[in-house]
């Protein structure tokens, strides 16, 4: 293995015990020693690749953002001709953003609710974090009003960040119910439910 490989692999390892040890102990609660302590490893070890324990958990989000990012690049916005196929594509994001958080539930866990009032460089990736999966909403809306199987009136901004939190909020409580799938499902069922029969257009 080369050295950069090396590096990047024991970075993985730090990242994994440290998301293990935040979504069970509570960032605040946790410490370098902990993550140290779980991979055996001194707490100089953990220093020589990340500055602290804030660092840490900026490496974790940055990996949710590169998440979300893959999730949400799967689909083109200006793929779906008709309701029913944008119906499609909300269900292929929405399984996705559920497999994102919910496959390793440690994930939701930190982001959801080990990141409230840190500081505010985390406060700033988190909100970039949701606006940048509302405007690639918008781009959805967008395509669906210009090819005219969304409302022609549909204020595109404030839907994109009313379905954003709808579906962030599906995952949130999937998490709360531990990742149940028959929960999860219920919710990317009712959420394309509740937006389009609201947001169609009467042509």
């Amino acid at each position: 293995m080369k050295k950069e490989e090396k590096i990047q692999a024991r970075k993985e390892e730090i990242l994994d015990a440290a998301l293990d040890i935040f979504s069970v102990k509570g960032y605040h609660a946790a410490g370098i020693a902990d993550i140290a302590g779980k991979l055996e490893i001194g707490h100089g070890t953990c220093y020589r690749y990340f500055k602290n324990k804030l660092d840490i958990l900026h490496a974790l989000l940055d990996q949710v953002q590169a998440g979300l990012a893959e999730v949400i690049s799967r689909q083109s916005p200006d793929k779906s001709n008709s309701l029913e196929e944008y119906r499609s594509q909300i269900g292929e994001i929405g399984t996705g953003l559920f497999e994102l958080f919910g496959k390793d539930s440690r994930v939701g866990q930190v982001f959801f609710f080990e990141t409230q009032g840190i500081d505010e460089t985390v406060t700033v990736k988190i909100r970039k974090t949701h606006e940048l999966s509302a405007r690639v909403t918008e781009l959805y809306l967008v395509n669906g009003v210009k090819k005219g199987f969304l409302r022609k009136n549909l204020d595109t901004d404030i839907a994109s960040k009313a379905i954003h939190s709808m579906m962030f909020e599906g995952i949130l409580q999937s998490i709360l119910h531990k990742s149940n799938e028959e929960y999860a499902s219920r919710w990317m069922k009712t959420v394309p439910d509740l937006m389009l029969d609201g947001m169609r257009s009467s042509s």
